[in-house]
């Protein structure tokens, strides 16, 4: 089995020297029980039965309550089994606080079994888009990439860099909390990683080389490594669906739960992980304002991109280009690679790639633009003609705000009532107070963006 320190981590938990102990008695009995175990291992077999022991809470329902047919509250795991899946139901019960009781509600249930769809459909992407075993030159091309080796993973593209790096960091952090028997952190870390990091950002990264660029190894080989060895750290707890998605993937001479456990102390790149931090800053910002401006989701729009040399070197098409050795090996011979983290940007954020554009001061028509700014020394500026019908959107806006504004001329009524705010209930008046200031916040904004609006139709005529 994979063992690391003495301890099996891709098998069962509760083996070497470990004892799961569930409370099920109360908890100032339960050092007695643990003790009688201990003198009867030794008077009976001479030696002492385990020497670890893992206290974790009870499975509570959804209220808090200890499960008892009295109450009718009970949970039967082979119904919860049938409706949300046996993995699902273990990563939920294993992302418990140690040693404090866990409320199991439908919804944790809910959103675990999500969450193993997700790592099953990340499996069909990766599954989808790998060479087939037949192609041995393609594979060779995958399985030369080696990313155990600091200058290997310079030579990556930012967003491959980033996630290796981030993999890498991760992989050290489960690796200490397994140790440490902290398994609630191991799933909550893991989890953060796969849908936070992988599935919601990589994934799509990864479809610029995947279906844009001319060499698709090395997305494929980043996507088949970092895939891997989340179902390694994922099997302790999920080991169904992982073994199933390890067994599915290419050229496995061994089953998921035999495999080696990833290695640790692995390089990281902590300026490619702030580099591409920077990239997440400036395409959620501008999907926001896409979002606030009711884009339509497959209309391309343009971008003008305003940094510091330092940030645009990395993120536009003139980039630098880097010298990177080969080795001993092939004579000192050098290639040059050109970064086109461009793409991804477009990619992620729905640009048009053909305008987009760099620069280190504002364009000529910043004041018919939506000012959005990602981070310190980094904004953008977003062609308001591209985004929307300025006309068709300030009578959109005008009948909004005057619906708005009666809205809040109705609580503002109530408010002035001195009957309302005497005889009704302290909670009531709050509410309505509450509903005032949110109510007159979103009259702000609207005439706001009116004024806005209006100024650029004006611009754009005059």
């Amino acid at each position: 089995m994979g063992e690391r320190q003495g301890r099996n981590y891709l098998g069962r938990i509760d083996v070497a020297g470990v004892i799961l102990w569930n409370k099920l008695k109360e908890h100032d009995i339960l050092f007695f029980w643990v003790a009688r175990m201990v003198m009867m291992g030794i008077e009976f077999t001479g030696t002492v039965p385990f020497s670890y022991v893992y206290l974790h809470g009870l499975i509570r329902d959804s209220e808090g309550r200890k499960m008892s047919k009295t109450l009718g509250n009970v949970i039967d795991p082979i119904d919860t089994i049938k409706e949300f899946g046996t993995d699902a139901l273990r990563f939920t019960l294993a992302l418990g606080t140690a040693g404090q009781d866990l409320n199991l509600s439908t919804e944790r249930l809910t959103s675990n079994k999500a969450f193993t769809n997700k790592l099953w459909n990340a499996g069909k992407f990766v599954l989808q888009n790998l060479p087939s075993e037949s192609d041995m030159s393609a594979w060779e091309a995958i399985l030369a990439f080696k990313f155990d080796k600091e200058e290997a993973l310079l030579r990556l593209p930012l967003p491959e860099c980033w996630v290796v790096s981030k993999l890498h960091c991760l992989i050290d952090m489960v690796t200490t909390s397994y140790d440490r028997y902290f398994f609630g952190d191991v799933a909550r870390e893991t989890y953060d990683f796969f849908w936070g990091d992988f599935a919601d950002w990589y994934i799509e990264a990864s479809k610029a080389h995947l279906y844009h660029s001319g060499d698709h190894s090395v997305a494929q080989a980043v996507l088949l490594y970092v895939f891997e060895n989340i179902l390694k750290m994922l099997h302790p707890f999920m080991p169904f669906v992982t073994e199933a998605l390890w067994q599915a993937l290419p050229n496995r001479k061994e089953a998921l739960m035999v495999s080696s456990w990833p290695q640790t102390s692995l390089p990281m790149h902590a300026s490619s992980i702030k580099k591409f931090e920077n990239l997440q800053s400036l395409t959620r910002a501008i999907r926001n304002a896409r979002a606030e401006y009711a884009v339509e989701p497959a209309k391309r729009i343009s971008a003008s991109v305003v940094a510091g040399n330092e940030v645009l070197q990395y993120i536009s098409d003139l980039s630098m280009k880097r010298v990177i050795s080969r080795g001993h090996e092939s004579g000192g011979l050098y290639i040059l690679e050109t970064k086109k983290e461009k793409e991804v940007l477009a990619l992620l954020s729905r640009l048009d790639l053909q305008n987009i554009h760099f620069t280190d001061s504002p364009p000529g028509d910043a004041n018919q633009s939506v000012h959005l700014v990602a981070g310190e020394g980094l904004e953008a500026y977003l062609p308001l003609s591209d985004m929307v019908d300025v006309s068709a959107e300030v009578e959109r806006l005008s009948k909004r705000l005057s619906k708005m504004q009666e809205e809040f001329d109705r609580l503002a009524a109530r408010l002035s009532s001195p009957k309302f705010v005497e005889k009704a209930p302290e909670e009531v008046v709050n509410g309505v107070r509450e509903k005032a200031a949110e109510a007159e916040e979103k009259i702000i904004l609207t005439k706001n963006r009116l004024i806005f609006l209006k100024s650029t139709a004006l611009a754009s005529t005059s």
